[in-house]
């Protein structure tokens, strides 16, 4: 079974929330928005898949984070946000003293 990965290249961190739980998924995003803007990221990318998922049925790991995403749940730390298939790009707003160092999965917990 896939396991969340976390992916920085210096100036965008991915986060690909296959594997995950919806709880757990929408916990890493919001620790991995906010420690993405503290190192100065420009962007986040949160894979969250397809979610063939019919309506009525279950809360995906998509809806849910659209749903955070309406409701302002991202605002502390970015400023805008591009719905694309599969995945959700938040603009960070970086940190005015960023803290040094690459970000790992590690880090969210």
């Amino acid at each position: 079974m896939p396991r969340p990965r976390l992916d920085d290249d210096g100036q965008s961190v991915t986060l690909d929330l296959h594997g995950a739980r919806v709880a757990e998924a929408l916990g890493l995003a919001h620790a991995a928005a906010e420690e993405s803007a503290r190192r100065g990221r420009r962007t986040l990318r949160l894979v969250h898949g397809l979610s063939t998922t019919e309506a009525g049925a279950r809360r995906t790991i998509k809806t849910e984070l659209a749903d955070a995403w309406e409701a302002g749940d991202f605002d502390r730390w970015a400023t805008g946000a591009v719905r694309m298939e599969g995945v959700l790009i938040l603009s960070l707003a970086p940190a005015s003293s960023p803290l040094a160092g690459r970000l790992g999965l590690a880090d969210l917990f």
